[in-house]
């Protein structure tokens, strides 16, 4: 049986939020989208103050078009969400 993993690591700005616990209220509901129609894992890294975010996206498969395919999922969904910006996206792929 064949397996590719992918991780896809994101900043996100939240340019409106004031306090942590926002950023966090703001970031959970993202991660719970995500969560709902993509089968991957998320992992929220330390941000710099309560505007920045990093999330770390893994997701196992057996080919990686179908892992490009959920995280192109998991971006759109993300950039849907006007109180967030996607920075930096960026793909590894271990097979």
């Amino acid at each position: 049986m064949k397996c590719c993993a992918g991780v896809m690591t994101v900043t996100l700005h939240l340019p409106h939020s004031h306090s942590l616990k926002e950023r966090r209220s703001v970031v959970n509901s993202a991660k719970e989208r995500v969560r709902n129609k993509c089968n991957v894992s998320i992992h929220e890294g330390a941000g710099e103050g309560w505007q920045i975010c990093n999330l770390a996206v893994a997701c196992v498969a057996d080919t990686e078009s179908h892992i490009e395919h959920q995280f192109r999922t998991v971006r759109e969904i993300i950039e849907q969400d006007a109180r967030l910006l996607l920075l930096n996206p960026k793909i590894e792929y271990y097979v």
